[in-house]
């Protein structure tokens, strides 16, 4: 260990850092990259990342370069990408995978740090092994005890990004975004049809305009919204993940479930209510504010599963009433905001 922060605090190289392959981990991964910034100081941070998720770290103005991996099944595209960096001194995986962590180690870098007790620990040169706690432990403190556990300082706060200058939010119409997809599974999925109901009574009340939102993978549970409420725009499948951040920081209110946009909205500061079921808001809370969390605890909850094998409970006890309620107020006071300016 002691090695290792000699060496982390001396790189006379470039630090990589392979990001989690999923948006809402991404996100929640920043406190955690910015804390290896300031450890590397004038050393350069690069960023491994599936291709999906490269425009989130356009936006981070300590990520000094960004490499796209691949999932093919030729490991050694990415290999050869890693290659081409020969200044990789150090590469800290906050995936689990044996093949992140052979990819590196087949690309040379001479230091590879990565999660204990798991398939990759055979190729790492330093297992983080992450404390067992009786109380939940947040995804966002996982990531960041990697930087802790090599010599950085813990402050889990979303660092500020570098926005394009074109981004605008605009007094009228209210704009509300709805996500009712999760990539994860279905057991994460709110009914679309209370979803509908929320827009419907919002739409009645401040003539707001609804935008659906979510990636290829959402088109189901997109469609099935836009079938209950036809006068809402699909946008599903149609933007680019660029647009997709654009949409919801010009929106004065997302919905959604637990998943990759919630923790957008929050990273954009944009309010939004999210919906949790099947899994747990001590783990997987946005990190950054702006979100109310709708959660009723059954005694099944949380199961932390794709499908719901029984009646769907967790979710069935997640009132409209009370998601309107939440969405209502957060509206009201972006309504405020932009008539007293």
């Amino acid at each position: 260990m002691k090695k290792l922060l000699k060496d982390i605090n001396t790189l006379d190289g470039s630090l990589l850092i392979r990001s989690p392959n999923w948006l809402g981990d991404a996100v929640m991964s920043l406190p955690a990259i910015k804390s290896f910034k300031e450890l590397v100081g004038s050393a350069s941070l690069l960023i491994a990342t599936p291709q999906k998720l490269s425009f989130l770290w356009t936006l981070c103005p300590f990520v000094d370069e960004i490499l796209e991996m691949t999932n093919s099944k030729n490991i050694f595209e990415n290999v050869r990408k890693l290659r081409k960096k020969k200044d990789i001194q150090m590469a800290v995986l906050f995936t689990r995978s044996f093949r992140t962590a052979l990819e590196c180690k087949l690309a040379g870098i001479p230091s590879v740090v990565g999660y204990g007790r798991t398939d990759q620990s055979i190729f790492l040169d330093k297992r983080i092994v992450i404390p067992k706690s009786k109380e939940p432990w947040h995804q966002a403190k996982t990531y960041l005890f990697f930087s802790q556990a090599l010599g950085a300082k813990a402050d889990l706060s979303l660092p500020p990004l570098q926005l394009p200058n074109h981004w605008r939010k605009t007094s009228s119409p209210l704009i509300v975004s709805v996500c009712p997809g999760a990539e994860y599974g279905p057991a994460k999925r709110w009914f679309p049809s209370h979803f509908a109901w929320v827009c419907r009574k919002l739409k009645e009340k401040y003539g707001c305009h609804i935008q659906i939102l979510g990636g290829e993978k959402d088109r189901l549970p997109c469609e099935q919204l836009k079938k209950e409420l036809p006068e809402a725009e699909n946008l599903s499948g149609k933007t680019t993940l660029a647009v997709f951040f654009e949409k919801i920081f010009s929106s004065h209110l997302l919905l959604c479930n637990d998943s990759g946009a919630m923790h957008v909205g929050s990273l954009l500061q944009t309010p939004t209510v999210a919906i949790f079921g099947s899994t747990d808001p001590q783990k997987t809370a946005p990190i950054g504010g702006h979100c109310r969390i709708i959660y009723e605890k059954v005694d099944c909850s949380p199961c932390f599963l794709r499908k719901c094998p029984i009646d769907f409970k967790c979710m069935q006890a997640v009132e409209p009433r009370k998601v309107f309620e939440a969405c209502d107020q957060l509206l009201s006071n972006q309504r405020k905001s932009y008539t007293s300016e």
